[in-house]
């Protein structure tokens, strides 16, 4: 009888010590709970709003990404998401050890520890054994980013003169730069595409495979603009800053991209002309020839035959050489053109070196003009007015009438 009773008193103190084990734990994850709520609210939240006073917010430029209120929500978010996992951690570590006191659950115990432990092992072992292509990656890439920077700081001091390449001009170091840095990035995808993980795989191979085609049917005429782009550069045809004329369209060099040109007429307007346009039209620029003897202008003047050539050609000379931008070196000079049916036409030529300023150049010329040719008497006729006129004298210059 006394050794039944201590049987029970054993088993009872068991039941008790598991049930006391059990109240303990629960209390235990009660009062993490609550730590964990007070750390979250009453100081990482705290800390989020003090510093949420002092952020500027996120720009790229003049454009303002992230403002500070989205900026503080986003902390606000993010410690939300962390203070969940928290507790569902806290949980679920909880649970294996309240059924891991009692014999009757205990071997739900394995069930739950291996949900997590066995994924997080396999995932541990699978990264161990990709160290090595992760380590030949990162090789590859530093390699890369310091021959990148290695030819960076040679374009930048090509372009300030500093380091000089016999037959290498300036003004190709950029374009060759960014040639060099595309080749640089396809070498190094090339090189790291067989290290990705499962890049052997039909899904990986179908996904690259249909991103090549879109890339190779939706950049057709990108890449044509982006190699007549690198064309145009090698080809020194103009450079920012010259005047130049493409078909139609007349204006300085605003901006030259890899796959358009800008040009900025006189009138202020913005005109962007693909690259491809420009490699298949004529280039014709006044910039070059204005560094060198500069540019010639022209003016066609229609005088009456009663006026001699040579004091034509004195006054269209004064005209020119009173004008503004006008070189004294070479000369301005005169060419007959046309020996029309009531007039001659007459072409002053000048010579300038600055061919943006050639509308402000013939407004000038032409105001020379009228006043010389006005200020010496001579009727400017147009060979309608001349027709029209009744008059039945000669328009041979009195000097070279013959006399009676």
């Amino acid at each position: 009888m006394n050794l039944e009773f201590l049987t029970w008193n054993e088993e009872t103190a068991e039941i008790v010590k598991m049930i006391g084990l059990a109240i303990l734990v629960i209390v235990a994850l009660f009062i993490l709970f609550k730590l964990e709520k007070y750390i979250f609210k009453k100081v990482i939240n705290r800390k989020i709003t003090e510093y949420g006073k002092r952020l500027k917010g996120i720009r790229l430029r003049s454009v303002e990404l992230l403002t500070p209120a989205q900026l503080v929500s986003a902390a606000f978010l993010i410690s939300k998401i962390l203070r969940i996992s928290v507790y569902v951690f806290l949980l679920y570590v909880a649970l294996p050890i309240l059924f891991a006191i009692f014999p009757a659950t205990r071997h739900l115990t394995g069930i739950l520890f291996s949900l997590v432990i066995d994924p997080v092992i396999a995932m541990g072992r699978s990264f161990v054994a990709y160290l090595p292509k992760l380590l030949r990656i990162v090789i590859i890439i530093l390699v890369m980013r310091y021959i990148l920077k290695l030819l960076r700081l040679i374009t930048a001091e090509i372009e300030a003169g500093r380091l000089v390449i016999p037959k290498f001009y300036p003004d190709w170091a950029r374009a060759t730069y960014t040639l060099l840095r595309i080749f640089i990035y396809a070498f190094t995808l090339v090189l790291i595409y067989p290290l990705l993980p499962e890049s052997e795989s039909s899904v990986f191979r179908g996904v690259s495979v249909f991103v090549g085609v879109l890339f190779s049917i939706g950049s057709s005429s990108v890449i044509s603009n982006m190699m007549a782009g690198l064309v145009i550069t090698y080809m020194r045809s103009f450079k920012i800053g010259d005047r130049i004329k493409v078909g139609d369209s007349l204006g300085d060099v605003f901006e030259k991209t890899l796959f358009v040109v800008r040009l900025q007429t006189v009138r202020k307007e913005i005109i962007t002309i693909p690259n491809s346009t420009i490699l298949s039209s004529n280039i014709v620029n006044y910039s070059v020839a204005a560094n060198e003897q500069g540019v010639v202008l022209f003016q066609a003047v229609d005088i009456s035959y009663d006026i001699t050539w040579e004091r034509v050609n004195k006054l269209l000379i004064e005209a020119a050489i009173k004008t503004e931008h006008v070189q004294p070196d070479p000369p301005p000079f005169v060419l007959v053109r046309e020996l029309g049916s009531s007039a001659t036409t007459y072409q002053i030529n000048i010579y300038t070196k600055r061919p943006d300023l050639q509308a402000r150049i013939y407004s000038e010329l032409n105001r020379h003009i009228l006043d010389i040719f006005q200020r010496d008497g001579i009727d400017m006729v147009t060979p309608i007015y001349e027709a029209a006129r009744e008059w039945e004298g000669s328009t041979i210059p009195a000097e070279y009438r013959k006399t009676e």
